[in-house]
């Protein structure tokens, strides 16, 4: 299979992973005649999905967690976001708890813990989304630290609650899709306080989860909030989730600009290494994601155009590519290990 834009779908397509609205399939896996979907697709904010074809039906995408288990956690937050917003003070946390101690038992179990953090993500449900794969980002790094796995649930229930202070603030702020003004940017730094104090009232949620929350828009140079605090003042699982949240927001779409490529989010990780992010983090997690997931299709300096079929693990710019045309159009079917061609690099991510 392989990731193409919505916009792009052509006659001799067929879904290859099923498409979900609200927890129900839209669309389901092996749906051919994608072309009469596209304007709707578009409509609810999929802007991209991944299609079997010619070129693709070799091409296998690695889940990090199971498509079952993100819709889940999903649901899961949408109903919390919800009964928070209508004032429920004695919030039931079982299930949220549940689902979070699924995503850490699959990671811990999963060896290729982030080769993959590609998902299908609609502009409409990103809060929700976004709060699902944080929590995913900050267990897969808390793994590679080495936290045990009573310390990856609390970090991983800090990352899936970090924005829940957003839902006390004014939707019509949340959700504007024009540029805020200085006053409404005032309003949004509130967040991370707000979502603390609603959570110190919900004595099942750890200290820890909590400082997550408090702390995640907090920077290593000190130019981050509520606090300004910096360096190792900073709490180490705040730390980590500054880095989650800024590398799925980067990579996921919204109403008011298209996502970015993981490369392109992976880059401005790396230049503000030490001014916003820790070193010593970031050091860790960028090896370990595959800077042009399987199934993205690319242009090489060579000029020929060609889609990732697998990783080389550790070398996150160097992956194998199945080419489909050479330099000058025609169609081919060959396969290129980037690693042993290091004269020939990635020059542009088509999807």
């Amino acid at each position: 299979m392989r990731l193409i834009l919505t916009e792009n779908i052509k006659e001799d397509m067929k879904l290859a992973k099923a498409i979900y609205e609200n927890g129900n399939i839209l669309l389901n896996k092996g749906v051919t005649n994608l072309y009469k979907y596209k304007d709707k697709l578009l409509e609810i904010g999929i802007k991209h999905l991944y299609v079997e074809d010619k070129y693709s039906y070799d091409i296998k995408i690695n889940q990090t967690i199971k498509d079952g288990t993100r819709r889940k956690g999903k649901k899961i937050v949408e109903n919390t976001f919800d009964k928070i917003k209508k004032g429920f003070l004695d919030l039931n946390t079982k299930e949220l708890k549940n689902v979070v101690e699924d995503i850490t038992d699959e990671l811990v179990l999963n060896e290729d813990v982030l080769l993959n953090l590609v998902s299908l993500k609609s502009t409409s449900n990103y809060t929700y989304e976004h709060s699902v794969n944080v929590s995913v980002i900050c267990i897969a790094l808390g793994k590679m630290l080495g936290y045990n796995k009573n310390d990856l649930f609390k970090l991983g229930m800090g990352g899936m609650l970090h924005d829940v202070g957003k839902t006390l603030i004014p939707e019509e702020i949340i959700n504007k899709s024009d540029s805020l003004t200085e006053h409404e940017y005032q309003i949004i730094k509130n967040h991370p306080e707000l979502g603390f104090n609603y959570l110190q009232q919900i004595h099942s949620i750890s200290p820890l989860s909590r400082i997550v929350v408090y702390s995640h828009h907090e920077r290593i140079d000190g130019s981050g909030y509520p606090r300004g605090i910096k360096g190792d003042e900073i709490h180490e699982f705040a730390r980590i989730a500054a880095i989650a949240d800024v590398f799925d927001a980067l990579t996921s779409d919204r109403v008011y600009r298209d996502k970015w490529p993981t490369y392109k989010a992976a880059e401005y990780i790396i230049n503000n290494t030490e001014k916003l992010f820790d070193y010593h983090l970031v050091k860790r997690f960028l090896p370990q994601i595959s800077f042009y997931p399987n199934g993205a299709e690319i242009i090489l300096s060579s000029g020929h155009r060609g889609i990732v079929k697998d990783q080389n693990v550790g070398f996150p710019t160097r992956p194998v590519i199945k080419l489909i045309e050479d330099d000058e159009g025609n169609e081919i079917d060959k396969k290129l290990d980037l690693l042993k061609h290091m004269n020939i690099t990635i020059i542009k991510v088509v999807v």
